[in-house]
């Protein structure tokens, strides 16, 4: 359909198979939903895309690991107690524009 904007797992996306389903890519495909719309409002082509990543801790309650994937990468840090510190903080962080 034309002029039809979805994000999040609602949506099907072209990509790699290891493409996550997760509130980041939801977050990078709303964005570039909201620009093409904007960009319609004012008469512009519609050309905004979302770069496929994959960035999570996998928290484990005291420790956690990094996971980051894209197109040109592949990390995984070993466990380690900041990680757990550091989703904890994030997940505070990233829930308090919504409460």
């Amino acid at each position: 359909f034309e002029r039809v904007y979805v994000a999040g797992d609602s949506g099907s996306f072209p990509g790699p198979d290891w493409m996550p389903k997760q509130a980041h890519m939801a977050d990078l495909q709303a964005e570039a939903a909201a620009r093409n719309i904007l960009a319609e409002l004012k008469g512009e082509p519609a050309t905004a895309t979302f770069r496929t990543e994959l960035m999570c801790i996998v928290d484990s309650l005291d420790s956690g690991m990094l996971v980051a994937r894209s197109e040109r990468r592949n990390i995984v840090l070993p466990s380690s107690r900041i990680f757990h510190w550091m989703k904890r903080g994030f997940e505070h962080a990233y829930l308090r524009r919504y409460r």
